[in-house]
């Protein structure tokens, strides 16, 4: 019975891919990238999970304030509708940050299959540092996380690191800057979609129920 080179083949083809994956020689920019892709995914997630817990504790704080104006207490039901105008106020940030980080995941998994120039992934980084302007002071546990990323991206594209929690409007390029905003329009109308809107009798301006501010 003769050996079957072709499988041979093949089996030493697929044993060569592994070897490289591993190789310390293999290109320093896609292994960062795959480490801040997966860092991506994963705060992408975790956002979502954040989001969804808002929405729980919004509904519940939307409930009150009803049932205060029924039994006529617009005190306690102002202090509800100040509360729930916080949680939407925060859950606009996170879904601005998901949105944007999902279209910077979406760049940086199209430079990794197909390949690119190094300027490529400038926007991506753009939009991290602007996520973590925004998840430091509402989510620091995410921030943390994806710190790492845009390190790793920066060293790997031969940057020097900076405080990346000074000025991060500063270095942010016209395309992040942009994706940055259509994250914002999308989700002013998600709010408006998922949260019901708060009586207007008990006063609680728009800009508190989770109206785009400059930073978010």
């Amino acid at each position: 019975m003769g050996v079957n080179w072709n499988w041979n083949k093949e089996q030493e083809s697929i044993a060569d891919k592994i070897k490289k994956w591993f190789n310390p020689d293999r290109e320093p920019l896609e292994k960062k990238a795959i480490m801040a892709q997966y860092r991506l995914k994963t705060a992408i997630s975790r956002i979502n999970n954040y989001v969804e817990k808002l929405n729980e504790r919004d509904r519940e704080l939307f409930n009150n304030v009803v049932e205060a104006l029924m039994r006529r207490d617009e005190k306690r039901a102002k202090i509800y509708a100040k509360e729930t105008a916080e949680i939407r106020k925060v859950a606009k940030q996170l879904l601005t940050v998901q949105y944007a980080l999902e279209h910077a995941a979406l760049k940086l998994e199209t430079f990794l299959i197909y390949g690119g120039a190094i300027n490529e992934v400038g926007p991506v980084i753009g939009v991290m540092k602007q996520a973590l302007g925004i998840l430091k002071s509402v989510a620091p546990d995410i921030w943390i996380d994806l710190q790492y990323a845009v390190r790793e991206l920066e060293t790997a594209m031969g940057s020097s690191i900076v405080d990346i929690s000074a000025d991060i409007e500063s270095g942010l390029d016209s395309e992040a800057r942009k994706i940055f905003e259509e994250a914002r329009i999308i989700a002013e109308q998600k709010v408006k979609e998922r949260f019901a809107e708060l009586p207007k009798t008990i006063g609680v301006p728009e800009t508190e129920q989770g109206k785009a501010s400059p930073t978010a």
